[in-house]
Formats: structure tokens, sequence, C-alpha cells
């Protein structure tokens, strides 16, 4: 039935396209090597029309959003503005609608079925704590790096929301046209899709009924809509703006120069884009995967787990989603990483994204380990298509793949009890987490994206754990970003204090010496492990005492080869650990090590 509706709705738009009155203000033709492209979605973000057989589009436009910008269709590219902005779109060039003008859009041929998104969420670049020089070397290094080893499968990327900081535009000179003027000076490495985030919004237009589109103007003007859609391959992409700006002033309070009032927001999607995205929807098939980007996430997490709607109209949102068959929401804003799999709405599957700024630039700056409030290092998210199927990983900003972090909590404990800085910030913040009571032996272990769908296991020495998921603050942003920040400035703020993660796994180990090992195996079979020795020194160098271990090194030397087949045969037929932990030795994770591991490593060594 939806796939008649869509025909039918199809024809629809293509005879308007065709059609030519007075009434048509916005017209254009859709081209591909001189070639007019057919059936090309055409949109001013309240009509939707297809372009007919020649790729001639015609729409009737109040001229509201001052924009028109067509779908891109799957098996395509549009050309690109100083290498990296999509030309997916055109500013009108009259607010007038008695005005008739004319818009023409090229596209590129590409087979992108496969192809490559890379997620990162809040820049918050805003020219301070050395934000730039951070992100050149962070985000987009790694971009750069991901770009080339993608051979020729097409790289893309977004930004989540949050490129800039309002409240900088005018007090430290910096504002949307300084990120894009950046971005073309640092040679943005691939096509950039970006989604509008409460800092993005201008700080300068007081509070009244319209706030909220006038304070995006800036985005709409300098970067691009602040909703839309795009196809790349088999996949549709779909940008929402889910942020209404109110910038109410509060009675005595001095703002800077150019805000004028308090910046805040509700987490809404207006009518406007649930109209247009029900138009938008009625084109895509409903076993097509939907990738819906926000700012604000549609799900929070609560500390027993549970999800609970953050916008005013999650369900409004969700339900309108509900009849296809595999939604994923990429989200932001929170600076954490964390999934949300709602009951009601079985086939949506929430990312919300830690940030690139980690806590807003300030662990990066007074220790040099950017970090997210949550413990999560700053990173991306790096999703793999290929036709519908998707594949997504984390990637840390500055190292790599790493996806966890093992805590020796004795020395954790130690730091808490010793340190005059630790006493200062719980004194003021009675609800901090006190590790200075924690049991002894005990282990912590941060699994940096965890998903339900998450194996996750601690041994110590040779002995399997018995591990359960906490709701608890991270000790390593302590460290990193609560201590030193307040060893500079004294100053104890929320704002960039460490909050509690729903990605920590606690176990009791029965001793202080022997070493930790976790394994943690993702949602698509991958297996990661990382190894501490005991006791582990607790500091912000931290990481320079872990080992990630390679699945099939049963003898933990950071290789695989000829002495791992030798020690797994050993263990197996004697029956013996031998001091080796069954999460290394069984290779193939199907919580026995037999015959089978040891085929695995044979073929992973005459593989490599």
């Amino acid at each position: 039935m939806k796939a008649l509706t869509s025909i039918l709705l199809a024809v629809v738009f293509a005879l308007g396209a065709t059609l030519h009155s007075a009434a048509h203000n916005v017209s254009g033709r859709v081209t591909c090597d001189g070639k007019g492209v057919a059936g090309v979605a055409v949109s001013d973000g309240f009509e939707v029309v297809l372009t007919d057989t020649d790729g001639r589009y015609a729409l009737t436009s109040e001229k509201k959003n001052g924009y028109v910008f067509y779908t891109l269709p799957g098996g395509y590219e549009p050309l690109l503005q100083d290498g990296f902005m999509p030309q997916f779109w055109a500013k009108l060039d009259s607010p007038e609608a008695d005005v008739a003008e004319v818009h023409d859009f090229v596209l590129r041929r590409v087979d992108n079925d496969r192809h490559i998104m890379i997620f990162g969420a809040d820049t918050h670049l805003a020219r301070r704590n050395s934000d730039r020089a951070l992100f050149k070397n962070g985000l987009l290094a790694r971009l750069k790096n991901e770009a080339e080893q993608a051979g020729d499968v097409p790289v893309y990327s977004m930004i989540l929301g949050d490129l800039t900081w309002d409240v900088f535009w005018t007090q430290n000179d910096y504002d949307l046209d300084n990120f894009v003027t950046d971005m073309k000076s640092w040679s943005y490495p691939v096509p950039l899709w970006p989604v509008i985030g409460n800092h993005d919004h201008d700080p300068s237009v007081p509070a009244s009924a319209n706030t909220d589109f006038e304070a995006a103007a800036a985005w709409r003007d300098i970067v691009c809509p602040n909703y839309y859609s795009f196809n790349l391959g088999k996949i549709h992409y779909v940008v929402l703006d889910d942020i209404k700006y109110l910038n109410e002033a509060e009675p005595g309070e001095n703002y800077p120069d150019g805000v004028v009032g308090s910046r805040n927001y509700r987490g809404v999607v207006s009518n406007e884009q649930i109209s247009w995205l029900r138009k938008d929807l009625a084109l895509v098939d409903n076993n097509t995967p939907i990738v819906l980007c926000l700012h604000i996430p549609a799900w929070g997490m609560s500390n027993n787990f549970g999800y609970y709607a953050r916008l005013d109209n999650t369900h409004t949102l969700c339900s309108i989603l509900n009849n296809y068959s595999t939604v994923h929401i990429v989200s932001g804003h929170t600076h954490a990483n964390y999934s949300a799999r709602p009951y009601s709405y079985p086939n949506i599957v929430e990312h919300n994204l830690a940030a690139a700024s980690g806590t807003l630039w300030q662990s990066a700056s007074l220790s040099g380990h950017n970090v997210c409030h949550d413990g999560s290092p700053a990173g991306y998210s790096r999703w793999d298509a290929d036709g519908k199927k998707l594949k997504w990983s984390f990637n840390t900003a500055d190292k790599g793949t790493e996806q966890m972090r093992i805590y020796d909590m004795n020395t954790v404990r130690s730091f808490y009890r010793n340190s005059n800085a630790m006493h200062a910030i719980i004194n003021a913040d009675p609800s901090r987490v006190d590790y200075s009571d924690i049991d002894e032996n005990t282990v912590l272990v941060n699994v940096f994206a965890y998903d339900t769908d998450w194996r996750v296991s601690i041994c110590e020495g040779d002995s399997v754990l018995e591990c359960h998921r906490v709701c608890t603050e991270d000790p390593f942003h302590t460290i990193t970003c609560d201590v030193p920040r307040w060893n500079a400035t004294g100053y104890y703020s929320s704002t960039y204090a460490s909050s509690r993660s729903t990605h920590l796994f606690q176990a009791a180990a029965t001793t202080s010496t022997l070493p930790i090992t976790a394994r943690a195996i993702d949602g698509f079979g991958e297996i990661h492990l990382m190894r501490i020795e005991r006791p582990l020194t607790f500091s912000a160098s931290l990481e320079i005492y872990e080992t990630a271990l390679a699945i099939g090194d049963v003898n933990a030397d950071s290789e695989v080869n000829i002495a791992d087949v030798n020690a797994l045969i050993t263990i197996v037929l004697t029956g013996h650990s031998h001091g080796c932990p069954p999460i290394l030795a069984d290779y193939n994770a199907d919580g026995e090590v037999n015959i089978a591991d040891i085929n695995r490593i044979i073929e992973t060594i005459l593989n490599s």
C-alpha cells in the first residue's frame, strides 16, 4: 500500500512540475552531464515536487525560508563550494512571492552504494582554549586520514550541531562565517552535511514570537537550510532542526556584547518540519534505511538505564518513522556516548555521540586529554554503508579505535582520600561520587560506545569475574578536567564537571596485584580487548599504562603468532588455563576454548 501511495504521489508531483502557470514562482532544472535527471525531489521546506523526465521542476512558494533545495538521489553527488560545502540548495533572489525566479542544479554521478559517513558533534569553535588548533590536530586530522585510507569508497561527513558557540560570536569574533572560512583554509577533506545546534543561533535576536526563525537566519544564509534530506546510495538521510530558540532575558541580568537574552531554548521539531517530513518520507520506500540526524537527542537515558522522551514531540516524530523497517537517529548535544532503544519503537535506535570538543575543550587545554564528562574520549562515529547494510564504530579523535578504559579503584580510592583538590570539589558539590570509601579491589571499566547488544567480560588473572553495569562517575574525567580546573581557578562549575556515565562496568577482584583483562564484543561481533597490570597508578597519564590486545594474543605479548597457537594447543590439551585469561583464549567468543579457536588463530596468522 505504501509503495502504491508513493507512486501516486510521484505522479502527482511530476505532473505538478511540468505544469506552467503564473503561480509557479520558483522553477529550474536538475541535470547531470547536461541531461535532465528525473524524479528528484525539490522543496522550499514546505512544498515538495519532483522533476519531470527532462529534470525540470516548478513549485509555488511563499518564500518564507528564503531558499530552495533538492534531495540528492542515490548514485550522485552535488557540486561542492570551497571543496567541502554541498551545493544542494540556493538562496532565493527575492522575498516577494510575485517575483518568479529560476534556480538550476548540477549533479555528478558517483557510485556510492558503498560509502563511509563520519559523524562528529559539538565542535564549539570559539577562538578560545586553543580550540582551533586542537580541532585541526584532532577531528580534522582523523577525517583526512579516513579519506586517505578509504581508497575508492566515497567518504562524507556530518557535524551534529554546535559548530560554533553563540556567546562568543561577538565576544571572540568567531561566528558561523568564521567557521566556514576556517574549514576552507584548512582544506576540510570531505563533503560536510551540517546540523544546526542551539549554539548556532544568533544571540543578538531578542525574545519575540519570531525569535527562533530570525535567530536561525545566519545559519540559512551562511551554512545551508536548517532542515533537508539527501540520499547516499540506498540510505536516506534526514536532517532536522529540533531547537526552538527563545533567548528570553532574565530581569536584572547583564549580558555580554552581542547577547540580549539567556540563550534558552526548547527541544522540539516545529510543525512546519513535521509537515515537510511527512511529504519527504512519502517518497521513500518502507524498506529503505532511514538515518535521522538531530542536535538534541530524541531520547534520553535515566540513571537506571531507562529511556525517556527529550523533545516536546518525540513521540510524534517517532510515530512518523514507525512504518520503516530500519531507523537510526544520530544526535549530539549531551557531550556523552549512549544508545537508546525505545521500547515502543522497536525499529528505532538512537546513537547519541560524544563531543569532538570533549568538555568544551577544557580538559584538552588543562591536561592535554580531550575527554567528555562521561569519560568518553572526544571522538567520532564512523558508519560503513554497503547497500542497505550499516555498520558503525566509535573512534577517538586522537588515538584511534580503543573502546574502553580500565581503573584499578584501589589507587583511585587513594587519590580521592589524599587529594586536597578532590576534598574541595566534593565539599563544593556533595552530590559528586566520592570514591574514597569504595570497596577494596574494585575494578571499573568504561566501555565508551556500549550498547545493549554488546557483551562485556572482566578477568582477574585467569579467572572470570562477575561484572555488572553501573551508573556512576568516570574517574579519568575527574583527574583530567575537574582537578586541574580547580587547581587553576579554585572555582567549581557544574558546567564542566564529571557526570554519571551509563556505560561503566564494575567487578570485585580478589587481589590487589593480579592483572585485569577486559573484553567487549560489539553488536557486529568485533572483539575489543584491554589489559592493565596492578597496582595501576591513577594519574592523567593513565592511558599509557593500558595495553590494547588483539584477539588471539593468547600469551598477551602484543603479537598474534605461532607462539599463541602453541600456547592455545597446550591449554586445549591439558584443560588448564596456564595463566591465560579465558577471554583471550576464546578466540571466537563462543564461551568455550577448543579446536575451533586454534583454527581461527591459524587462519588469522595465514591471512595477515
